[in-house]
Order: C-alpha cells, then structure tokens, then sequence
C-alpha cells in the first residue's frame, strides 16, 4: 500500500500536469483562431480529458488510503490528519494547485464562451438574408443545407 506521502504526492504530480494543459489551452484561446490552432486545441482536449481522469484516480486512492486509516472525508477538512511537516508542504502545494486549476477552467471556459458567440454572430450574419419565413435552420428533415448555394462564389442565390 501506498504511503500517504506517495499518494499526495502522485496527486500533486497528476495536478500539475493538468495545470499545464489548462495553461496551454489558455494561451490558444486567447490567439486568433487559425486552423492549426484549432487542430492543436482538440490534442490539448483530449490530453486534458486523459489527465483529469489520472487525477480522479490519484484522488480515489488518497481517499482510499485516508478511509483506511480510519479519517473520513469530513476530517480531511482541516490538515490536522497530516503526519509530518513534509506532507503538510505537499498537501499544501496540491491545494494550491487546485486552486490554480479551477481558476485556469474557468476563465478557459469563459473564452471558449465568446468564441462560440462571435461563431454564432457570424453565422447569423452570414445566413441571415438566406432565411425564408419561419424556415431558419440551416439544415432541414432530412439532413440536408436549406441554404441555397450562389452560382458565385461569395453572392447567395434568392
């Protein structure tokens, strides 16, 4: 069985990791939208989804091992169930974290956000004249556009 020591620490790890791909993200959304970017964002996705899962697991066997020493997740509230002045630090450093990674998501969701707005007012703009009365889906029934294509590039056809 893992030490306590270990397990915080493989947590800490795992944590840190994640901080680093929210940071990544962060920093794409925060350019101008390009192909690449957009490529290289749905890696960093992926990756991110990966590493969340490695910290929930990291996390399960800290509160695995906790259980097992007899502390409940209600006492791990204060540190006092901390043995030594080292997991103290490490503990420490997990919270802070943490902390560094909930922020780091929130913003990273908050951008997301405007670009899903700006695509959006973009795609009003772009097929606003091409709706017909009610009609203003892009695609009809049976899966198919409902926009008429112009035979030149870049006029809608009426």
């Amino acid at each position: 069985m893992n030490s306590l020591l270990t397990c915080i620490q493989n947590e800490l790890a795992a944590m840190i990791a994640l901080v680093q791909v929210l940071s990544e993200e962060q920093l794409l959304l925060t350019q101008a939208p390009s192909l690449q970017q957009i490529q290289t964002l749905n890696v960093l996705t992926r990756k991110k989804n990966l590493q969340i899962v490695e910290v929930a697991q990291q996390s399960q066997t800290r509160r695995q091992y906790l259980s097992g020493a007899g502390i409940s997740e209600a006492d791990t509230i204060h540190p006092g169930w901390l043995e030594n002045t080292e997991q103290q630090q490490q503990w420490q450093l997990l919270v802070t974290q943490t902390e560094k990674a909930k922020e780091l998501n929130r913003v990273n969701g908050l951008l997301i956000a405007k670009h899903l707005a700006r695509n959006q007012q973009t795609l009003n703009v772009l097929y606003q004249h091409n709706r017909q009365g009610s009609n203003t889906n892009l695609y009809g029934p049976n899966g198919h556009c409902n926009i008429k294509r112009a035979s030149t590039p870049g006029f809608a056809a009426k």
